[in-house]
């Protein structure tokens, strides 16, 4: 209630404020640590079936396929482990996609859930609807991953050992992370809104989530003592902080609509 004070006045400032007050009034920290949970088990099976049939396609491994900015960041560990299962162990195949395919749907229907848990109504597609929804968004997910390796290909052979592909590449990999971040709020939540309002909550969840990996990762090789706290551990650990914190962040996003929601009226949950 208290947080429902700072909606005096309809603006999108007032929306953000709200929604980060709700972060803590309403404890999508909750939301966030399943959210993370999830992701720690669909990941790798979610890349995996991503990552397939590009490599069966352009005849690579994945390590080559990643902008130099993922292989930085603390999912490098699950791309080597990804690596390491397509190449080595021999267990996928074309056979055993729908299987993975399946395993991977857990991070985006705890994203869904949690979408429906802030704004407070239920998904009107049912269970087997919100399947179908998610196993759909993967497969957008692949096109915009295909997409974006086809580019960096062409551009790799317009401009060879030129820094005009390598800028290419950084910023297609940005492009593509919006892309995603705003197909997350536009199809898998519950209530629909319009595409501004929409991409308006993308670019300020996008341009937080930027600046918090820079942070995270300066405070993490700069400032923490995790590795000696947790040894061997360590990785899985600063995985987990680094997609619970990311969660919040695209909460919060949840949380402006819901706030748009409140000040003209149309919110059904309780306050």
């Amino acid at each position: 209630m208290i947080c429902k004070k700072l909606l005096g006045k309809k603006s999108f400032v007032n929306y953000i404020l709200y929604a980060i007050c709700d972060a803590f009034e309403s404890d999508y920290m909750f939301s966030a640590a399943a959210i993370a949970y999830f992701t720690l088990v669909s990941i790798i099976p979610l890349f995996i079936t991503m990552f397939f049939i590009e490599i069966l396609v352009f005849n690579v491994d994945i390590l080559s396929m990643l902008p130099k900015e993922l292989l930085h960041s603390p999912l490098k560990p699950l791309f080597e482990r990804i690596q390491h299962i397509i190449l080595s162990t021999g267990i996928v195949s074309g056979t055993a996609i729908p299987i993975m395919l399946w395993f991977a749907r857990g991070v985006f229907l705890s994203v869904e859930r949690s979408f429906t848990f802030i704004l407070g109504k239920c998904n009107p597609a049912g269970y087997i609807g919100r399947n179908i929804l998610v196993v759909l968004f993967i497969f957008v997910l692949w096109v915009l991953m295909f997409g974006f390796y086809s580019l960096k290909l062409f551009f790799a052979v317009v401009f060879p050992l030129n820094f005009i592909a390598m800028l290419i590449s950084s910023a297609g990999l940005l492009v593509v992370m919006f892309l995603i971040l705003f197909c997350l709020y536009y199809f898998l939540l519950p209530v629909k809104f319009h595409w501004k309002i929409v991409f308006k909550v993308s670019v300020f969840v996008f341009v937080m989530l930027v600046f918090f990996e820079r942070g995270f990762l300066y405070f993490i090789e700069n400032i923490s003592k995790i590795d000696i706290l947790f040894g061997s551990f360590a990785a899985v650990i600063v995985f987990l902080l680094w997609i619970y914190y990311s969660a919040i962040m695209v909460l919060i996003g949840a949380g402006i609509l819901k706030a748009k929601l409140i000040a003209e009226g149309d919110y059904e949950g309780k306050l």
